[in-house]
């Protein structure tokens, strides 16, 4: 099966925003919210990573993963840099990046997954 052309721009950019996101990890504000939070990022980047290499291959499990993984990384971001130390108030930033892949991702999805190989 050839792979359409969005779910390659979709993995393209994916791997380019990882590259772009990298430094957070090693960034001296990550090491300074909690010693553990640099490793957790790694985790979360590397398992992004694969995920995007399993939409690549048109696998089910790789965009289920990214999905799980972007909502993951975005509860971190969240949890790790909260700007206000209200206990009473709810507030959840969404980043610009999260947007684009969850909408694009959600694009994919619909026109895409029931085509998408289920095996490894």
């Amino acid at each position: 099966m050839k792979r359409p052309w969005y779910v390659t721009a979709f993995c393209v950019v994916g791997w380019f925003w990882l590259f772009i996101i990298f430094p957070e990890v090693i960034s001296p504000e990550t090491k300074k919210v909690h010693i553990l939070l640099p490793s957790l990022y790694v985790i979360i980047i590397a398992f992004l990573f694969i995920a995007l290499v399993g939409i690549w291959h048109l696998k089910k499990w790789g965009l289920e993963l990214f999905f799980i993984l972007l909502f993951i990384k975005n509860y971190v971001d969240n949890s790790a840099f909260k700007e206000n130390n209200y206990e009473d108030a709810f507030s959840y930033n969404i980043s610009l990046g999260f947007l684009f892949f969850l909408i694009y991702g959600i694009i994919i999805a619909i026109a895409f997954y029931r085509k998408m190989s289920k095996e490894l």
